[in-house]
């Protein structure tokens, strides 16, 4: 994929990442984007892989690359019932997640960012003041917030 883009010469490559590439952090631990990968499973090595491939693509071609650390996506805010906080704290809602890939795609001044995709959520798994500066992020819904 990220070869193709680069044949293409596609000017911008968003790569969906996940926030399990960091998801062997300690659960008290707010992940920031500059934080090494530290992934808690195989699905997180392969999206730490994926970031990988785009920091090297953005050193070497043409092609910038934003790589999305992308939290719990889901049309509703999480159940507190039947999720754990850890979770909730990283809800991504479809409204958010759609500005979220426009930022990505439309930010400029850099070659390669790692960028947190959750929402703006009152306790929030990940630190999303970065991403709003380099992305202009802003995101909108809040998983605790009442209907």
């Amino acid at each position: 994929m990220a070869q193709a883009a680069v044949s293409c010469r596609v000017r911008r490559l968003v790569l969906a990442s996940s926030l399990h590439a960091v998801s062997g952090m300690p659960d008290q631990t707010q992940a920031r984007v500059g934080d090494p990968p530290r992934p808690g499973n195989l699905y997180g090595a392969t999206k730490a892989w994926a970031e990988a491939i785009g920091a090297w693509v953005a050193a070497t071609t043409p092609t910038s690359v934003v790589a999305l650390r992308i939290g719990y996506f889901a049309p509703q805010p999480p159940d507190a019932e039947t999720v754990p906080a850890r979770e909730i704290s990283a809800w991504l809602s479809p409204r958010d997640a759609a500005e979220v890939v426009r930022a990505a795609v439309e930010a400029v001044g850099f070659n390669f960012v790692i960028a947190n995709g959750i929402s703006a959520n009152r306790y929030c798994r990940a630190d999303l003041k970065e991403t709003m500066h380099q992305l202009g992020y802003r995101p909108i819904d809040d998983a605790w917030r009442s209907p």
